[in-house]
């Protein structure tokens, strides 16, 4: 078992103050294989996540007609590229974790721009920007060149590959089929397990997705999906309910949808995150790395790691692990 420091945290130790409306964009260009994608600096003056690699946007101003409307003004203010606010396409949702010394709701929104689009006249907030695509803005990031926050990690994955404006819509649609109407929801599958319906899968509205609480007493959140903090809240509520305390995050690899949650839960509550093998290499966040065997280090139900070539499935992720606690194995890609 090896602990990795992962990407530095957010400040924390702030008044718990409720978030503020804010939007988001991910300026797109077209490239030879898909999109490139505008990543801005922050000015090392900045008070709060200073040097950080981060898309344009900020918090809606009382002038700001809806999301969409802030949207463009922040592109605008701070990089001069101007944006249809009708041709901006939805992304997701995310909302800082409680504790930290700024909080935003944020909606993430897609702009697609022309291929001589740049930068015309950058803000007092940005310091530096760089055009990449989505694979290499996450190399970038993996070998330390680029500091970014869970949002933007995360954000990157879900558009690796993509090609062109009906794929990005395919890929954050909702899922009629996924129960994410239903909101969060629970359910007993064994001793010290319950199945969790969680809503926002990925930050996306209308998609749901399975994570999993594992402990009597001690409860270890098993791939936490959602990022809007409406699972977690949930969930607090429900162990502090029953007598129960969230002591720790395990998850099975780093896709989006079983990963995009843990924010919420290591920097907003500051529980330890465990993960396999290389894991560090992609997380924003402290994690500890678990090879084959490794119980899961916190918790009051055994869980153990198991790691090892899917010889089924080529394109297994290096860090996918699966969890075996007394007489049952949860799934690895669920």
């Amino acid at each position: 078992m090896t602990v990795r420091p992962g990407r530095p945290e957010r400040e924390r130790g702030a008044p718990i103050v409720d978030p503020k409306p804010a939007a988001t964009v991910v300026v797109l260009r077209p490239a030879a294989d898909g999109f490139e994608v505008l990543l801005t600096r922050r000015a090392a003056a900045m008070r709060f996540g200073a040097d950080m690699y981060v898309f344009p946007g900020g918090r809606l101003d009382p002038d700001d007609a809806d999301h969409r409307a802030a949207a463009v003004r922040e592109t605008l203010e701070e990089t001069g590229i101007e944006l249809d606010a009708e041709g901006l396409i939805p992304l997701s949702r995310w909302v800082t974790p409680p504790g930290l010394p700024s909080r935003f709701d944020a909606r993430f929104f897609a702009a697609l721009v022309g291929p001589a689009t740049d930068v015309a006249a950058a803000s007092a907030e940005v310091a530096d920007w760089r055009w990449l695509r989505p694979t290499d803005a996450l190399a970038a990031g993996s070998a330390g060149e680029l500091e970014m926050w869970q949002p933007t990690v995360v954000t990157l994955q879900q558009l690796e590959g993509l090609r062109d404006r009906a794929g990005i819509e395919a890929a954050f649609a909702p899922d009629p089929d996924s129960g994410a109407t239903d909101g969060v929801g629970f359910e007993l599958v064994a001793r010290g397990l319950h199945r969790v319906r969680q809503p926002w899968a990925g930050g996306i509205e209308g998609r749901s997705k399975t994570g999993w609480l594992v402990g009597e007493r001690e409860w270890v959140f098993v791939n936490p999906a959602d990022p809007t903090g409406e699972t977690i809240a949930a969930t607090v509520a429900r162990a502090e309910a029953r007598g129960a305390t969230l002591v720790g995050v395990a998850i099975t690899d780093l896709l989006p949808a079983h990963h995009a949650g843990v924010e919420m839960l290591a920097a907003g509550l500051g529980l330890p995150v465990a993960a396999g093998p290389s894991a560090s290499e992609i997380a924003p966040y402290p994690v500890i790395e678990l090879r084959d065997g490794d119980r899961v280090p916190f918790g009051d139900v055994p869980l153990t790691a198991r790691t090892g070539p899917a010889l089924d499935d080529p394109a297994a992720r290096p860090e996918r692990v699966s969890y075996e606690g007394p007489g049952w194995r949860l799934p690895d890609r669920g």
